[in-house]
């Protein structure tokens, strides 16, 4: 079976169902903050007595928890609140905030490592106390060096073959190390140390080190372990990573860190992944050939993938791993070739954050077969299957010259500006943003002095039918510099142009991709009118029964055909008077 991307449907029709009643205790976790101001008092960015500091997070919506004098030091500012929002066993993010209009970033502190929000493990017990350690706003204390000892259980990758006893060696790299292998990092094996699995299985493949950390005290620290056999670095699992980082995360205090599982994967029994990807649109769009090598990246970097020469669809490329049964992990797809480089697909949701990447908990068996996906999950019916010509209409009224730092400069000039497009479908014009680059680009001021500006372009056969783009004026990068992109559909293929509706300068719209399927009025003559947002490959499909029968495919209703509607916000919206007489039911499927 080959997946493709999802299918939508919406049905005209009534649905009753009975809710149950379910009980759960409720999440509550009692914590105590604590931050030392002392090197903001110095510094005159925290005036006590006039300033505030609080503590925001995701125990209150990054709302704000004042913090008050512990009563015992002159910079110390404690409080304790009720976390019911954090599931018991979760992860806690969390920041301090100094009033004082001096301090950097609005007055958000910056912790040492990344600037990212501080974490901490929540009790699994609902109703434990959690007292974090004090830090230092931003870790701005004086350094102090602590001893931490780092432990991981290895068996899982001792039967995975990924490390092999006597021979491989595994490290705890991280911040207290510039995520280096010095001997200090070097862990060894503790026999005493005996880990009793689910299935009742004795084993004594627990590391341990003992690592000085030099930092401010209580300071926000990030690890991984890694073994040197492969260049193997763990995956962690999301409830044990650092906020916008895929690695552990620990404070700076002298202390004994509970045992972990390698990539957080318990000792389970083996299962054997087969993996499978299409290509085939690939090559209809000349992206990729038969030649461009094709990878799984997985645990361990790229694998290479094979097809079979002599199969039906030679454009399938396979390739299989060894994981513990249980065990959840994260990968893509990509290819190289001279032209592109590195090409890494862009899967569709639902996708494991933070990179986007497919995801998989290894079920239970001793093999399987993933389903075949298409790579970045786009078929050839997601391509335009001839050349589009494409108008682009975009109003400039109280369009707005930026400078450099985003701040306002001057409106636009009717008659003395000019206005280009930049877009996926080009290329982004290599990427450069000036007048030379997007001049086969540039729009007309049509009519001749209104506010729109107009532009037909060719998109190219193959290209999806997703388009994104900026406008710009005088061709530099000033709609939305680092911002999101106008994302329109070209919702019919039947006349080989289409024109999307007006843009408005620096409102960077995203239409919907289809849906919006309706009954736009009464029954009359034997017809019911109907109406959609559209695509190429999207199609109506017709039932008389929910409960029995099957749904009838309507292929006329593509947009590759279809081009009857009316204009929306979104597009063309397909309309139609459809022969119905009884009950009918409508939904729409995409190819």
């Amino acid at each position: 079976m080959k997946v493709k991307s999802q299918t939508y449907a919406l049905l005209i029709g009534a649905l009753f169902g009975t809710a149950g009643i379910l009980t759960a205790q409720a999440s509550s976790t009692i914590i105590t903050f604590s931050v030392d101001m002392a090197t903001n008092i110095a510094n005159s960015t925290f005036i006590p007595g006039t300033d505030t500091v609080a503590a925001r997070g995701s125990f209150n919506g990054f709302g704000t928890l004042n913090l008050v004098l512990d009563g015992t030091t002159a910079s110390v500012y404690t409080n304790t609140v009720n976390d019911t929002t954090d599931a018991n066993g979760g992860k806690l993010e969390y920041k301090f905030y100094d009033s004082n209009g001096a301090v950097p970033n609005g007055g958000w502190e910056s912790p040492a490592h990344g600037g990212n929000n501080r974490n901490a493990h929540l009790p699994s017990t609902s109703g434990a106390s959690l007292v974090l350690p004090t830090a230092f706003f931003s870790d701005a204390g004086t350094a102090v060096t602590n001893l931490v000892k780092f432990q991981v259980n290895m068996a899982q990758q001792i039967s995975l073959g990924a490390f092999i006893k006597g021979t491989s060696q595994v490290f705890a790299r991280g911040t207290m190390n510039g995520y280096g292998t010095p001997a200090t990092a070097l862990l060894t094996n503790d026999p005493s140390i005996v880990v009793i699995t689910s299935g009742g299985l004795h084993t004594s493949n627990v590391y341990t080190g003992i690592i000085e950390v030099p930092d401010s005290p209580g300071a926000s620290e990030l690890m991984k372990y890694y073994i040197d056999t492969g260049g193997n670095w763990e995956n962690v699992a999301s409830v044990n990573q650092g906020t916008g980082s895929g690695d552990r995360f620990f404070k700076n205090v002298a202390q004994m860190l509970p045992i972990v599982d390698f990539g957080d994967q318990p000792y389970a029994p083996l299962c054997v992944v087969t993996f499978s990807v299409d290509m085939t649109a690939q090559a209809y769009a000349s992206n990729w050939n038969s030649g461009d090598p094709v990878f799984l990246s997985n645990i361990g970097g790229g694998i290479p993938m094979t097809n079979i020469p002599t199969a039906s669809n030679t454009n399938i490329y396979y390739q299989t791993f060894t994981y513990g049964q249980g065990s959840y992990w994260k990968y893509k797809f990509y290819y190289t070739n001279n032209i592109s480089g590195t090409v890494y697909e862009t899967p569709m949701p639902p996708t494991a954050p933070p990179y986007g990447d497919r995801f998989l908990t290894v079920p239970s068996v001793a093999s399987t077969n993933l389903p075949t996906v298409y790579f970045s999950d786009v078929s050839t019916n997601d391509l335009l299957p001839s050349n589009m010509l494409v108008t682009f209409t975009v109003d400039m009224t109280g369009a707005a010259l930026t400078n450099q730092d985003g701040t306002f400069n001057r409106l636009f000039d009717n008659n003395s500006d000019a206005v280009y497009i930049s877009g996926a479908w080009i290329g982004w014009a290599n990427n450069t943003w000036n007048p030379i680059a997007l001049s086969p680009y540039q729009l007309a001021n049509s009519p001749v002095g209104s506010s729109n500006y107009v532009g037909q372009f060719t998109v190219q056969r193959g290209w999806v039918f997703n388009m994104a783009y900026k406008y710009s004026i005088n061709g530099l990068d000033n709609e939305a510099v680092d911002g999101p992109n106008h994302v329109r559909y070209i919702r019919t293929t039947a006349t080989g142009a289409y024109s999307f509706p007006v843009d408005t300068f620096g409102n960077l719209y995203n239409e919907p991709a289809f849906g919006q399927l309706a009954v736009v009025g009464p029954a009359s003559g034997g017809k019911v009118p109907v109406s959609w947002l559209g695509l190429p490959n999207v199609q109506l499909q017709t039932r008389t029964d929910l409960t029995s029968g099957s749904w009838v495919s309507h292929p006329e209703t593509a947009g590759t055909v279809w081009s009857a509607g009316i204009n929306s916000a979104n597009g063309l919206i397909s309309v139609t008077n459809w022969p119905a007489s009884g009950n009918l039911f409508y939904r729409l499927i995409q190819q």
